[in-house]
């Protein structure tokens, strides 16, 4: 085993996260995952190939595909990106149901909050007043707390708010341990730690952003930049939350995503699709196309093959199938051949490479295979337990 991981410390991912058993190699989880993903989608010739380019750390499925490689449950997908449609009891019931069902197949969640009204505002159907979205957030963030699928994968769970929201001036500060009060008390959770009070940070499993739009463009001139952004900046200076998401231009609904924001969509329901190609154990330019055709393939394939947590992901995937094809190693493989960190002629010609082989080579396995194509086809995602697969 110490013959193929690069470092003690892949070895040891692979070992404790990955294999099926203490007898499983990472051969066996090669094997497995083309044969689940890929077999009798694809010839058995480029089984085979997709075989060796895994098993030598030159295309890098998703964690969670090689997690469920040869177990009966093929969730494959890392994250799951939701946004919620409608300002209802049922749509906060709805979201409970999906972020429960989602994060018990060890993927992430994201969801946009924007849509339900501000803290305070009339119930005209039970009567009443609204208590906001943030109490929603907590509540997923506690689903996230206690589900934890296998007994091991934690939660990443993202959450993003309209910077033109009533409730964006608390959102902004939601966090702050030093401002949150424990429910029901003038105790805020600064001070219960300090009197050990087993009492957990406010949405700790949870990042935040708050969402800027066109509108927000439209709104700033050279004298003035609205006093929300201000805030954010100062918050994400002291705290770094919450974050910025940018969405301009016709990208301005792409308003959902996961936490690590390397997938967003304007469609609930959306799932990311990941897969690496190592550069790092590239080395000619001929290699490198095949390895992302063969990638990109076993992204198609893994559309059709891969569980998903309930009906209307698999529609959406239907009208999406999203791709993600994104790149490793790219610093090594500038190193080897003796240039700095930058964009130099040779890496701009395989960075086209990529971009355009993803593309043509999805298009056509979608088209002989009767599909729809995909409407993306790459994403660049942190790959952190494969990057460390892979030396």
């Amino acid at each position: 085993m110490t013959k193929i991981f690069r470092t003690e410390l892949g070895e040891n991912v692979f070992r404790f996260k990955y294999a099926n058993d203490k007898n499983w190699t990472w051969w066996d989880n090669c094997v497995a995952v083309v044969d689940d993903v890929c077999r009798g989608i694809l010839s058995n010739d480029e089984c085979h190939e997709m075989i060796q380019a895994i098993y030598s750390f030159q295309f890098m499925p998703g964690g969670r595909y090689l997690y469920y490689a040869g177990r009966k449950a093929n969730f494959y997908n890392n994250c799951y990106l939701f946004k919620s449609e409608e300002d209802s009891r049922e749509d906060w019931a709805d979201l409970v149901y999906k972020a429960t069902s989602a994060l018990m197949t060890g993927g992430g969640i994201g969801n946009d909050y924007s849509v339900y009204r501000p803290n305070g505002s009339y119930l005209n159907r039970t009567g009443g007043s609204a208590s906001g979205p943030i109490p929603l957030m907590k509540i997923v963030n506690e689903i996230g707390r206690n589900v934890m699928q296998g007994g091991s994968r934690r939660s990443a769970i993202y959450a993003s708010l309209n910077w033109q929201h009533g409730d964006v001036e608390q959102f902004l500060r939601c966090k702050n341990w030093d401002e949150v009060k424990i429910d029901g008390s003038d105790l805020t959770v600064a001070k219960a730690k300090e009197y050990n009070f087993d009492y957990n940070a406010p949405l700790d499993m949870t990042n935040i952003s708050v969402n800027y739009d066109n509108a927000f463009l439209d709104s700033l001139t050279y004298e003035r930049v609205p006093k929300v952004f201000v805030d954010n900046v100062e918050q994400a200076m002291r705290t770094a939350e919450p974050g910025f998401s940018f969405n301009f231009g016709d990208k301005e609904n792409e308003t959902a995503r996961n936490a690590c924001c390397e997938v967003t969509s304007s469609d609930d329901s959306d799932v990311c699709n990941l897969g690496s190609i190592n550069m790092a154990n590239i080395e000619t330019f001929e290699e490198f196309c095949s390895i992302v055709s063969l990638g990109i393939k076993f992204l198609v394939c893994g559309t059709l093959k891969a569980d998903l947590p309930f009906d209307k992901v698999y529609k959406t995937r239907e009208k999406n199938r999203r791709l993600g094809l994104g790149l490793m190693g790219m610093h090594e493989w500038l190193l080897k051949r003796g240039y700095k960190y930058e964009v130099v002629p040779e890496l701009h010609k395989w960075l086209e490479a990529y971009e355009w082989n993803s593309k043509a080579r999805a298009d056509i396995l979608c088209d002989e295979l009767g599909i729809s194509r995909p409407v993306a086809y790459r994403a660049i995602a942190p790959t952190g337990t494969i990057g460390i697969l892979a030396g």
